[in-house]
């Protein structure tokens, strides 16, 4: 069997000459694919407007910037995630808070409560692997707090959560475009879902130097803006994410089939009657993580670890805030556990046969 990645980016010749009809006819920047890209992006969602920029990490930090977080202020977030949930807060001036995870991989709802004080401004859940959050519960508890709630939907392009999609779940979402993400702009992007103008409006003038009209700057803004290129592949990409979503969703449910008969591993959440997951990662859980991460790899198997340190034990916030190993254990054991299987829509049905035959063979030795 031939090598099998743990991702697949797709860059088609359909792709390439959006790319190079950009290049020749439009704006570097800000050009008309930009706008176009914004408005098929907000229409995919469900939601009023769809604002571009140049990661999901600057989507999630001019968020927090146009909620008119204040200085130190408090978000409430996730210990097991990517470090950019955490960083985006305080590239905001806000200090994270965390709570742990569920069974789900997802932020504890039950501890959120404990965490909100007299500085808790806000709560910034993430779709974890793809996997929707406790929405209706996390906006209850908003709500009852005058607390804002942002979507930190990087990995859940596609998902759906009592049949709305992620990113029109609250008062604004936030997508990341990275090259594995379940769709990308073959490079760093972003883009900020919302159905409120004011923060629509805000966003905008946030990735552009605080400039509208030309030369007229009306707040301190920063160079965020997503490139034309990028945008034009984006559309492309746009128009298949639907089909590469329900490929996944096909895939993991072969994945579960083939391998729910080992009591060693744990297999993600799969779907329910309120939540589709996107699946941008099929996450197995084992005690033998880096035994079987060697073996499979031995058998031409790439598998990757997501994430092998919570964020609060990271060198620097446990140098900036005293965290210390024990606070977070759901997030060390799937951090010490946690094992990314290839997961792409070209993923054939052959390979993931294959790999499941290989993790028995793994364990039956």
């Amino acid at each position: 069997m031939d090598k099998i990645p743990t991702a697949n980016p797709v860059f088609t010749k359909e792709m390439e000459e959006a790319a190079i009809n950009a290049l020749r006819n439009e704006r570097f920047i800000l050009g008309e694919s930009v706008d176009k890209f914004e408005e098929e992006f907000a229409q995919y969602i469900g939601t009023k407007y769809a604002i571009s920029v140049n990661s999901g990490t600057n989507a999630l930090h001019l968020a927090l910037i146009a909620t008119g977080l204040k200085p130190n202020e408090e978000v409430i977030t996730v210990a097991s995630s990517y470090i950019a949930t955490a960083n985006s807060i305080l590239h905001a001036n806000g200090k994270p808070v965390f709570c742990d995870i569920n069974d789900e991989y997802l932020i504890d709802v039950n501890q959120i409560q404990e965490k909100i004080n007299n500085k808790t401004k806000g709560i910034l859940p993430v779709d974890l692997y793809g996997y929707p959050a406790d929405m209706d519960e996390i906006n209850e508890i908003a709500s009852k707090k005058n607390l804002f709630v942002i979507e930190d939907c990087a990995q859940s392009h596609g998902s759906l959560y009592k049949g709305k999609k992620t990113g029109s779940l609250s008062i604004m979402g936030c997508f990341s475009f990275y090259s594995t993400k379940n769709m990308t702009v073959c490079g760093d992007g972003g883009m900020v879902t919302t159905d409120d103008e004011k923060l629509a409006e805000t966003i905008k003038l946030l990735r552009n130097h605080g400039q509208y009209p030309k030369d007229v700057h009306s707040i301190v803004g920063y160079t965020a803006r997503l490139n034309t290129v990028n945008a034009a592949i984006g559309r492309v990409q746009l128009k298949y994410l639907p089909k590469w979503v329900e490929q996944r969703r096909v895939i993991a449910k072969k994945y579960n089939t083939f391998l729910s008969d080992i009591q060693e591993i744990i297999l993600p959440p799969s779907d329910t009657k309120n939540k589709k997951p996107s699946y941008h990662l099929f996450e197995i859980k084992t005690k033998k993580r880096n035994e079987l991460l060697n073996f499979l790899k031995q058998n031409n198997i790439i598998c990757l670890i997501h994430y092998p340190t919570p964020i609060p034990y990271q060198p620097i916030y446990k140098k900036m805030f005293g965290y210390k190993e024990g606070m977070y254990p759901k997030s060390e054991e799937l951090s010490a556990q946690a094992l990314d299987l290839p997961m792409f829509p070209e993923l054939k049905d052959e390979q993931v046969k294959y790999i499941s035959e290989k993790i028995h063979e793994f364990f039956n030795r």
